[in-house]
């Protein structure tokens, strides 16, 4: 006995997508796949990293770096953060990017971070991943 599961938004009911317009934007279980396969690659370069007896401060920056990527996949697809209403997503950036920039401030005001271009880093992959998030929001607004 198999069941038929929908692989592409074309197939959602157009009953429902009259009720709730977002249901056309929900990708199918393809995407997800996907994305569980880029978070296992991801996975397994982190591990591949620590073997590769790098300076500790750069092994820490492409970790952190990684560590972006997996959390942002996980909250957009995983979350659906990616199809919520945009105040939701604000809300959360925002939160997130309040959170990291006291984390930060803490790590430096008690020398715990030495390394003033880990600093550096965090606050730029902050600013990109905010600047993606942005753009990423209103191209899919613009689609509606």
């Amino acid at each position: 006995m198999s069941v038929e599961v929908p692989e592409t938004p074309e197939r959602t009911v157009p009953s429902a997508v009259a009720e709730e317009p977002e249901l056309a934007l929900h990708p199918g279980p393809r995407e997800y796949v996907r994305v569980a396969i880029l978070l296992a690659i991801a996975t397994a370069f982190e591990v591949g990293l620590y073997y590769l007896n790098l300076p500790h401060a750069l092994l820490v920056a492409l970790l952190l770096f990684f560590a972006v990527i997996k959390f942002s996949l996980v909250v957009l697809w995983f979350m659906h953060l990616r199809f919520d209403n945009r105040i939701f997503r604000r809300m959360f950036v925002l939160g997130l990017s309040l959170a990291v920039t006291v984390y930060v401030i803490v790590l430096t005001i008690f020398g715990a971070l030495h390394a003033l271009f880990l600093v550096v880093l965090v606050g730029l992959g902050i600013v990109g991943a905010v600047t993606a998030f942005v753009v990423r929001s209103r191209s899919v607004q613009e689609r509606k």
